[in-house]
């Protein structure tokens, strides 16, 4: 079976964010990155800051995403092409539909 590949660490015309968040999916570090910025280096140096803290990564961030922990604590450490602090783009409401549609409603 194939699928695709998303390349996270291809440039783009558009900014980019290393955001680091903690297990409950809250950001606690991001970092805008300018369009066109090598976005492999930006991760490289993000591990390598959070590994001079004392955070060891816990794998590969092949795929533009890593686990990093220090006694005992968990993070995120991401590349995303989605602005943290915009919300609309992570909202998802089931019930903005059509009246119609919605569970408990009789159509008219």
């Amino acid at each position: 079976m194939h699928r695709d590949h998303h390349d996270r660490y291809t440039r783009s015309a558009q900014p980019a964010y290393i955001v680091i968040r903690d297990m409950q999916h809250h950001a606690i570090d991001v970092h805008r990155l300018v369009p066109a910025t090598d976005l492999r280096a930006a991760m490289a140096a993000a591990i390598r800051r959070l590994e001079e803290e004392g955070w060891l990564p816990e794998g590969s961030a092949a795929y533009g995403f890593v686990f990093v922990q220090r006694t005992g604590e968990r993070r995120l450490l991401m590349l995303t092409p989605e602005d943290p602090f915009d919300a609309t783009a992570q909202s998802f409401d089931p019930f903005k539909s059509t009246p119609s549609a919605r569970p408990g409603h009789d159509e008219d």
